[in-house]
């Protein structure tokens, strides 16, 4: 299994310059998880299964676990060295290092300025994208102060999901997808409904909407829709020009990729 997964952690990536995309499956193995997370930019691979977190790769293997935090709600991957988990039942997120080992944990309950956390993500070295569901806001937070250094528009409704980098967010809600920037400026929404799962890469976004796929390039507004393989999709992830599909038992990987031109 170590070797399949190391095969399809090392694919190469493309340079993209079109919008006609095309998905190609180039492998496919199975992997025993609840929910997969996604591999990280040192291609390692992240899972959870009985609310244990994993991290595995080519030569190394490491988990985490903290079940006196209830179930593991989120997992952020976005910086390998600072890894936020995120546990919404007790207000908690843990911050984790390359092996899985705890640096620190921040308790929402516990500090001054309380508030009640639907969503988090990493932001920076010590910053979290947060989601108040009690101002029905986005935020972020300083972890090393405990305070918040940016607060965003309120939205109507609360958040359902996020992608998130180090500069941009892109909020999910039942109205549709609301994109954000460091600086707490609202830049666009995009119409598209029932988005279930939604994931970023170096500001890519890729979002499954009413059970089809829809990707968005860096440079782009718009988002396209691509022909989405005929399995049920429990979780997805963006690498690069890799997308990784997880159906519950399989994890394929396909290459977004141009036509070929006639």
């Amino acid at each position: 299994m170590h070797k399949l997964i190391y095969i399809l952690l090392l694919l190469a990536t493309i340079t993209v310059t079109s919008q006609n995309y095309t998905l190609e499956k180039v492998n496919e193995v199975t992997i025993e998880a609840d929910t997969f997370i996604g591999v990280d930019t040192f291609n390692a691979l992240y899972h959870i299964k009985d609310d244990v977190l994993y991290k595995g790769d080519i030569n190394d293997g490491y988990q985490f676990t903290a079940l006196q935090l209830g179930a593991i709600t989120s997992v952020d991957i976005l910086n390998p060295l600072k890894i936020s988990v995120f546990y919404e039942a007790t207000n908690t997120t843990v911050i984790l290092d390359n092996t899985l080992s705890e640096i620190t944990r921040i308790n929402f309950s516990a500090i001054d300025d309380f508030r009640n956390i639907s969503h988090v993500a990493t932001n920076g070295d010590r910053r979290l994208w947060v989601f108040n569901t009690d101002l029905q806001q986005l935020e972020i937070f300083d972890w090393n102060t405990d305070q918040i250094t940016t607060q965003f528009p309120p939205m109507p409704v609360n958040a359902t999901t996020l992608a998130t980098n180090f500069n941009f967010a892109w909020v999910v809600n039942e109205i549709g997808l609301f994109h954000y920037n460091n600086y707490g400026s609202f830049l666009s929404k995009t119409a598209l409904q029932d988005i279930t799962l939604i994931s970023q890469s170096k500001g890519a976004v890729i979002l499954l909407s009413q059970g089809k796929l829809h990707y968005k390039p860096k440079e782009s507004n718009d988002f396209i829709a691509l022909d989405t393989p005929d399995f049920t999709i429990k979780q997805l992830s963006l690498n690069g020009e890799i997308l990784y599909l997880y159906t519950g038992q399989k994890l394929a990987a396909f290459r977004l990729k141009l036509p070929k031109k006639p």
